[in-house]
């Protein structure tokens, strides 16, 4: 494993990571585009600043991510792997995170757009969204409880029996299914993990 410093807001972060990852490991194979942030706020509420910062980190991360991958997958001549997370927020909108359900949308239509532009090349590279409900993370516990900080006991706390949360390595398990070659056909895929949420009205509504 080799760990670097990265701003994926930054240009000029993206293609020194990337020319790292080609120089120390040989080539890029997969890329998983994780980054997140989120503000709370209405569309009313939400400052410009606030929802340019989201969708800097959440959408234009995402966009230089693919932009700076995908040459170096064709330098290698054996395809790859790119894999977005979105959110069910992109699916069906969240009224209090306006910005952060715009910027996850627009994860969801690039990738869509990044796969049929490399099937358009026939460069074997697939591109995919995954897209959480709640996941017990600290990110997640700051959202429902107004909390700064908060012990794993405390994010634990967060799924109940009427409304269970995944564990993160819930979604780790479906990165590297979307990562390897069992999924080697499936490309421009939404993949949903939330427990049927997008398929039912929320619990108590």
């Amino acid at each position: 494993a080799l760990f670097i410093k990265h701003n994926v807001t930054s240009e000029d972060d993206w293609k020194r990571v990337v020319d790292t990852a080609v120089s120390h490991f040989g080539g890029l194979d997969v890329l998983v585009n994780n980054a997140g942030m989120m503000t709370m706020g209405s569309v009313v509420d939400c400052t410009l600043e606030e929802y340019r910062k989201v969708n800097g980190v959440n959408s234009e991360g995402v966009f230089l991510g693919c932009k700076y991958a995908i040459p170096a997958m064709e330098a290698t001549g054996r395809g790859g792997s790119i894999i977005n997370m979105s959110s069910v927020a992109a699916l069906h909108g969240m009224s209090f995170i306006a910005a952060y359900s715009a910027s996850k949308g627009a994860v969801a239509a690039l990738t869509k757009s990044v796969a049929l532009y490399c099937r358009e090349r026939r460069n074997g590279i697939r591109c995919n969204s995954i897209h959480p409900d709640g996941v017990k993370t600290p990110m997640v516990f700051k959202v429902a409880t107004g909390a700064e900080t908060a012990t794993r006991e405390e994010i634990e706390s967060l799924s109940t029996e009427a409304n269970p949360m995944c564990e993160p390595e819930d979604i780790a398990a479906l990165v590297l299914y979307l990562a390897s070659d069992e999924s080697k056909f499936v490309n421009a895929a939404e993949m949903l993990i939330d427990n049927a949420a997008t398929a039912t009205p929320p619990i108590g509504v």
